[in-house]
C-alpha cells in the first residue's frame, strides 16, 4: 500500500485569487498534510479557470453580434466586468481555453481574449516573538518613521483607500470609524446609480452582495495597517489615525479569487472615487483586462499599491516561474504593460534586509516596506458547536449509505476518541458511508460561517485520468434532506497525521437549519484505512469582535505603503498619481541590504516622502565649468549643479529636446559658429527650475 499525499478537489466553477499572509485562518493545510486544493478538478495552482475566459469586445460590436460571436463556438457570456465590452465567458464542455482564446482574437470584432487566470496567496510561516508595530517606529530606526510624520499629517477622512482583498470586519472596534460610507444608505435602493444596492460599505465580489465581511481574516489585518484608528486610547494604530477604508472583497473564504472578480473590483473602487487600491494578492499570469482596468480613465487618479509575493525569487525573467502579477504590470512589455500607477513592493525585515520569503528584483520591485511580524487588526470567529469525541457519539446520526461510522480509540488528535468510518478494518468496496449532525445548526443572524475538524485519511489516490479513485468530503445542506453540497473532496493520505482542515459554511449564512455531513466514497475494488474525524467545530464571525495577530509577508510590506501614500494625499490633496509615487519612492531610506534587491535601493519612510510631497519650491541650476567664450576646441564640457540635494538634471543643446543629464556633461564634434547650452534641475518632488541656467560660446 503505497503512502499517496493527501489531495483535495474542489467542485466549484469558481476558482479565487490569494493573497499573503501567514496563519490567516483559511484552509489550514499545512506542507506536512501534502493536500494539495483542485477547482473543477484543476490543481489551484494552475493558470486558469477551466471552461472560462474574459473577451475584450470592440466598441463596435453591437450586442448581437457579440452574442452571435460566442454562440458561433458553443460559448455564452457569465456576466460583465465593469467596463463596456469586458465579459466573462461560459465555453461549451470540454473546449480548450488557450484554443478558444486564439479563436476569439482572431474575430475582428474581439479586441482581445486570456483565460480566467488564477492568482494566490502566499503564506509563509509566521513568528509571534517580534515586538508590537516595529514596522511603524523601532529603537533601531528599521522603522518607516511614522512618528516623525505624524507631527505634519495623521490622515484625514476624505482620503479613500480601497482594501481590493477578502473583505474587512467593518465592525472590528479600530476600524468602525474609519471605513468609508457610500451615498448610498441601507434599504434606499441603488441611490448612487452604480449598479450595485445598498453598497453602504462597500461590495462583495465573492458572494455578489453588500456585506463585504472578511471570512479569511487577511483584509482585515492590511485594513488595520493602513488605517487603524489613532489616538483613542485603545489598540494599535495604523499608519493613517483616519481615513476611509472601502471593503472590495474578491478573496473568498479560502483566500482566492479570479482575475474576473479582481478586475470586477478595480473597477468598482474607481468608479467609487478611490484614491489608493490596496492589493495583497498575486499570481504568475498576466491579465491584459486587469492592467487595462488600471490604466482606464477611471483609474487616471488612482495609485494601485501590490505586493511582490512571498516566493523568494528574482523576478527578472519573463517566466510563469519568476513573475509576480498585478505587481510587474509596470514594467514595459514583453514583462509587464507600462501601468504607470502602480507601486510594487517587497518585504524588509527587521534589520533592513530583504525578507528571506520576499520576491525581490531590481528592474521589478520599487522598494521594501516592514513585513515580518507585523501586528494588526484581526476578526473574531465564536463557536456554536463543538465535539470532540470524548463524552459520548449522539451529536451524530447515520445519513445513509452501505456502512456505518462509530466511535473508535484506535486513533485521535485530542483525547481518546475520534469517529471513523471502517473502525478496526477497511472500508467496504463500492461503498457511501455518511454521517451527519443529529441536531440541525442555527446559522440565523450569522454571517461567516465554517467548519474546522481534523482528518486522518488513507485512500486511494486519484487516477492518471486525474479522476478520484475513492475520496472523503465534508457536505453542507439546508436541511436534513438535502440538497447536499460539496465544498471539496480529499484523497491521499495524511500519513498517519491528523490535518487541520476548514470547510466554508457561509453560503448557508442566514438559515436556521443546517447540517454538515462527512462522506467516505469508494468506487473500486482496493480499499484502505478510510478516514478519522476529530475535534469538530462550527464557528462563525462575531459581531464587533476585536483580535489582533501578527502575520508576515510582503502582504503585510504593501499597506504600509499604501498608508503613506494616503497620509501623502491628506496633506497635499492635489498630487497626482505620478507625483505621489514618486514621493513615496523619492523618500526611501538607502539600505544596503536593500541595494541589490529593489529599485530604489531603499525602505520606505514616510517622514522623508511627507517633506518630499510638501516641497513646492523650484531648484535652482548654476554652471560651475564650461568652455571660453570663444574657442577653437569642437568638444565642450559642463559641470554643474543644484542648490538641492537630490536634484536630476535635464540638457539642451541649441534648439534640441531637453534630455536626462549628469553632471559633467560633455558635447562632441561640434560644427564652427555660435553654441547655446541649457541645464536644468528638477527636485525629488519633480519641481522643475523655471530659469534654466545657460551657456553660450562660439567655435571657431
Amino acid at each position: 500500500m503505497r503512502s499517496v499525499g493527501l489531495r483535495m478537489i474542489l467542485l466549484s466553477s469558481v476558482v479565487m485569487l490569494v493573497i499573503g499572509a501567514t496563519g490567516t485562518g483559511a484552509r489550514t493545510l499545512g506542507k506536512d498534510s501534502g493536500l494539495h486544493r483542485y477547482v473543477g478538478g484543476v490543481n489551484a495552482l494552475a493558470e486558469f479557470v477551466p471552461g472560462q475566459v474574459v473577451v475584450q469586445f470592440r466598441s463596435g460590436a453591437s450586442a448581437k453580434a457579440r452574442s452571435r460571436v460566442l454562440a458561433d463556438r458553443g460559448a455564452h457570456a457569465l456576466r460583465t466586468l465593469g467596463r463596456p465590452g469586458l465579459t466573462l465567458v461560459r465555453l461549451r464542455g470540454g473546449a480548450s481555453v488557450r484554443a478558444a482564446a486564439a479563436s476569439l482574437e482572431r474575430d475582428p470584432r474581439v479586441a482581445f481574449a486570456e483565460p480566467n487566470y488564477i492568482y494566490r496567496a502566499m503564506l509563509p510561516p509566521n513568528d509571534p516573538d517580534f515586538g508590537l508595530l516595529w514596522g511603524l517606529n523601532n529603537a533601531g530606526d528599521h522603522d518607516i518613521d511614522a512618528p516623525q510624520a505624524w507631527n505634519t499629517q495623521t490622515g484625514l477622512p476624505n482620503v479613500v483607500v480601497a482594501v481590493l482583498d477578502s473583505g474587512v470586519a467593518y465592525d472590528h472596534p479600530e476600524l468602525n470609524n474609519n471605513i468609508w460610507v457610500n451615498n448610498d444608505p441601507p434599504g434606499g435602493g441603488d441611490n448612487d446609480g452604480n449598479g450595485k444596492v445598498d453598497d453602504t460599505n462597500g461590495w462583495d465580489f465573492a458572494q455578489n452582495d453588500n456585506t463585504p465581511l472578511d471570512f479569511f481574516g487577511h483584509g482585515t489585518h492590511v485594513a488595520g495597517t493602513i488605517g487603524a484608528e489613532g489616538n483613542n486610547g485603545a489598540d494599535i494604530a495604523g499608519v493613517n489615525w483616519d481615513v476611509s477604508l472601502m471593503p472590495v472583497r474578491v478573496l473568498d473564504t479560502y483566500g482566492f479569487a479570479t482575475n474576473a472578480r479582481i478586475t470586477n473590483g478595480i473597477n468598482y473602487a474607481c468608479a467609487n472615487q478611490a484614491d489608493i487600491v490596496n492589493g495583497s494578492l498575486g499570481g504568475p499570469a498576466k491579465s491584459k483586462a486587469m492592467a487595462n482596468a488600471m490604466k482606464s480613465n477611471r483609474c487616471r487618479n488612482t495609485l494601485f499599491v501590490f505586493s511582490a509575493g512571498n516566493d523568494r525569487r528574482n523576478l527578472t525573467n519573463n517566466t510563469r516561474s519568476t513573475n509576480a502579477f498585478p505587481c510587474e504590470f509596470h514594467r514595459r512589455p514583453p514583462h509587464g504593460f507600462s501601468v504607470p500607477n502602480l507601486i510594487c513592493v517587497a518585504a524588509s525585515n527587521k534589520s533592513d534586509g530583504i525578507a528571506g520569503f520576499s520576491n525581490r528584483g531590481k528592474a521589478a520591485v520599487h522598494l521594501a516596506a516592514p513585513g515580518v511580524d507585523v501586528y494588526s487588526s484581526y476578526p473574531v470567529w465564536s463557536s456554536l458547536f463543538t465535539d470532540n469525541l470524548e463524552l459520548n457519539f449522539t451529536n451524530w446520526t447515520q445519513a445513509g449509505g452501505t456502512a456505518a461510522w462509530r466511535r473508535t480509540s484506535e486513533a485521535s488528535r485530542s483525547g481518546i476518541f475520534s469517529m471513523t468510518d471502517s473502525p478496526g478494518s477497511s472500508y467496504p468496496n463500492n461503498a457511501e458511508i455518511m454521517i451527519r449532525n443529529a441536531t440541525a445548526l442555527n446559522l440565523t443572524g450569522r454571517a461567516g460561517c465554517r467548519v474546522a475538524y481534523r482528518l486522518r485519511l488513507l485512500v486511494r489516490d486519484f487516477s492518471p485520468q486525474g479522476l478520484p479513485f475513492d475520496w472523503f468530503a465534508a457536505e453542507r445542506a439546508p436541511s436534513s434532506a438535502g440538497p447536499w453540497r460539496k465544498d471539496g473532496v480529499y484523497a491521499g493520505s495524511t500519513r498517519g497525521n491528523f490535518a487541520a482542515v476548514l470547510d466554508d459554511l457561509s453560503p448557508l449564512d442566514g438559515m436556521a437549519n443546517v447540517f454538515v455531513r462527512f462522506r467516505l466514497h469508494s468506487d473500486g475494488s482496493i480499499t484502505d484505512g478510510g478516514a478519522h474525524v476529530d475535534d469538530v467545530v462550527v464557528r462563525c464571525l462575531q459581531a464587533n469582535g476585536e483580535r489582533y495577530r501578527r502575520f508576515q509577508g510582503t502582504s503585510m510590506a504593501a499597506p504600509h505603503v499604501a498608508g503613506v501614500a494616503a497620509l501623502l494625499l491628506a496633506e497635499e490633496p492635489a498630487i497626482r498619481p505620478a507625483k505621489l509615487k514618486n514621493a513615496v519612492l523619492k523618500g526611501v531610506d538607502k539600505k544596503a541590504g536593500l541595494a541589490n534587491h529593489v529599485a530604489t535601493g531603499g525602505r520606505l519612510n514616510a517622514n522623508r516622502s511627507l517633506r518630499i510631497a510638501t516641497d513646492h519650491t523650484a531648484p535652482n541650476t548654476t554652471i560651475t565649468a564650461h568652455p571660453p567664450n570663444r574657442t577653437g576646441n569642437d568638444r565642450a564640457t559642463f559641470r554643474f549643479r543644484s542648490n538641492e540635494a537630490g536634484s536630476s538634471f535635464q540638457c539642451k543643446h541649441m534648439n534640441g529636446a531637453w534630455r536626462a543629464c549628469s553632471s559633467p556633461k560633455t558635447y562632441k564634434n561640434l560644427n564652427n559658429g555660435l553654441h547655446t547650452f541649457r541645464v536644468r534641475a528638477i527636485d525629488r518632488n519633480r519641481n522643475v527650475d523655471p530659469t534654466p541656467a545657460v551657456d553660450t560660446w562660439r567655435v571657431v
